[in-house]
């Protein structure tokens, strides 16, 4: 597997409930949560799909030159497993890179581990972030041959996403090939501004 065959999905349909505030538009370098994360993936050749309950909103903060398709969420009450089922119905590619929107320090060179890590894998059905003994699932690589198993979750309305992949062949990454920062998720308003000030914090070390 290379590059070309994996297609960058960044997952933006949820409700924000713990934010306050869509955590895509959150103001991050710049742009948004939402745009930077598309930058990085594109910054590796990585086609993007930007999976959303609100298109037309999502479509208006990819800007700057930035490429990503938005495709609506299938079922928006269902969580990540309607977005996985919407994006491997919506792609092509042999594999799909799952993101959450709200992973702020997530870059290119992280991104390159993973898409590396995976291609190393053997008999795997998701290759997943694990760092600091915790799973990842939304910063994984999922494998097309997984979609008949999201396809039948969603059917049934099993919506835990850990559910699904305790029956799935997962491999994890080993400690230490992820940045820790590179998997911080700002889920709500005090997430955002420890993410602010260790943004601050780079910035004057660059200084």
């Amino acid at each position: 597997m290379n590059g070309s065959k994996i297609r960058a999905v960044i997952l933006a349909g949820g409700n924000s409930s713990r934010m306050g505030t869509p955590k895509e538009m959150l103001e991050w370098r710049g742009g948004t949560f939402l745009s930077v994360l598309v930058k990085e993936a594109s910054a590796l050749g990585l086609p993007c799909l930007v999976v959303s309950n609100a298109p037309e909103r999502v479509a208006t903060m990819v800007k700057g030159g930035l490429s990503a398709e938005v495709t609506p969420d299938l079922v928006p009450s269902a969580g990540p497993v309607s977005g996985i089922v919407t994006a491997f119905r919506a792609a092509s590619e042999e594999a799909l890179l799952i993101l959450s929107c709200d992973l702020p320090f997530m870059d290119r060179k992280q991104l390159e581990k993973l898409c590396r890590f995976a291609d190393d894998c053997n008999d795997w059905d998701v290759a997943a972030a694990n760092v600091l003994g915790r799973l990842h699932p939304l910063c994984a690589v999922y494998h097309r041959r997984t979609q008949p198993i999201w396809e039948q979750a969603l059917r049934e309305g099993q919506y835990r996403l850990m559910s699904t992949l305790g029956g799935l062949r997962v491999c994890t990454t080993p400690e230490g090939l992820l940045d820790e920062w590179a998997v911080f998720n700002a889920n709500t308003p005090e997430d955002y501004q420890i993410a602010l000030a260790e943004e601050n914090r780079r910035n004057k070390g660059q200084a």
